[in-house]
């Protein structure tokens, strides 16, 4: 008796477990030893309750019980052999304008340019082309599935920067440390401490007047460090520029604020704070696999109940006669 209830417990417990892969796919956890046995655990009642079922009870009801106990196994294996065999999520990251091979999902995601209003709004889609099918959109909080991979974009904080000379004329940015060399967009892909803050940074050059520029990211919860300059609440960027040389420029250090503009050693700079998208590649159970185990679950507790409706119905006309 035990058994036959223990069993339907560990079967709805097992699948959820599954499940958890496709809803948060990016957590490490998915892929560790202690999930795979933890799964393989609650497989081991469920794998006996089907057996003793199928020997002992030959009717209705044990085959329905025992093709819902079988599609939750089939379940476990596609979440057991995701989780061991699948590699950990991976970020991708890229400038806009570059284009990443994903040599496991034989595709290759393009970033595409982005001006102020894209980071803004935060909006920016990806698209996968393909080898075989039709390319792949992806944007903000969707899911695409190709295989036994998922793809989703993760938004990174981003500021598109418009700079000018003291005429007003507008400025070319480049970034030489980075491979998309003529961007504006800075994604802070480096990390630098003040006042005991690990800070998002980044650098960028103005050839025309030989200024190279860093800028470091405050959110409105680092913005207290700036509470004296008035940034206190905002999103904020700190800019220092030096001269062509490396050498620091008296009064070139300063605070801007996303669509505000600030004049330092010469130069006119407008920041855009917001966001660019990055890829993130995880496995998952192959969804063929859910499918039919799903099918063959929810389709055996489903004749499984009208059997019992049908049988409470037919007893309590036998009552009633």
């Amino acid at each position: 008796m035990r058994e036959r209830s223990a069993a339907p417990v560990c079967a709805f417990t097992a699948i959820l477990l599954v499940l958890a892969q496709d809803l948060y796919p990016q957590w490490a956890g998915f892929h560790t030893w202690e999930y795979a046995t933890a799964l393989a655990l609650l497989s081991l009642p469920i794998a006996g309750y089907a057996l003793a079922r199928r020997r002992r009870d030959r009717g209705a009801s044990g085959s329905q019980l025992g093709a819902a106990m079988l599609g939750a196994l089939v379940i476990i294996a596609a979440g057991i052999g995701s989780g061991l065999l699948g590699p950990d999520t991976e970020i991708v990251e890229r400038q806009p304008g570059s284009v990443a091979v994903l040599p496991d999902v034989a595709a290759a995601a393009f970033f595409p340019n982005a001006d102020a209003r894209d980071v803004a709004r935060g909006d920016i889609r990806i698209v996968l082309r393909r080898r075989t099918g039709a390319p792949l959109d992806i944007g903000l909080g969707e899911r695409r599935y190709v295989g036994a991979t998922e793809l989703q974009l993760v938004p990174r904080t981003a500021a598109y920067i418009e700079a000018r000379d003291v005429r007003g004329d507008r400025l070319t940015i480049t970034q030489p440390t980075n491979p998309a060399f003529l961007s504006p967009v800075l994604l802070f892909g480096q990390q630098v401490t003040i006042a005991g803050k690990a800070l998002p940074a980044d650098a960028f050059a103005t050839p025309a007047v030989r200024r190279q520029i860093k800028a470091f990211y405050f959110s409105k919860a680092d913005s207290l460090i700036a509470q004296a300059r008035g940034m206190a609440g905002y999103e904020s960027l700190l800019f220092a520029v030096d001269d062509d040389a490396g050498h620091a420029i008296p009064g070139g250090i300063g605070f801007a604020r996303s669509g505000g503009t600030i004049e330092l050693g010469g130069v006119r700079l407008s920041p855009t704070i917001g966001s660019y998208p990055s890829l993130a590649v995880s496995a998952v159970p192959y969804p063929a696999a859910l499918a039919v185990g799903g099918l063959l679950y929810l389709g055996g507790l489903g004749l499984r109940f009208a059997h019992v409706k049908v049988k409470s119905v037919q007893d309590h006309t036998r009552r009633k006669a």
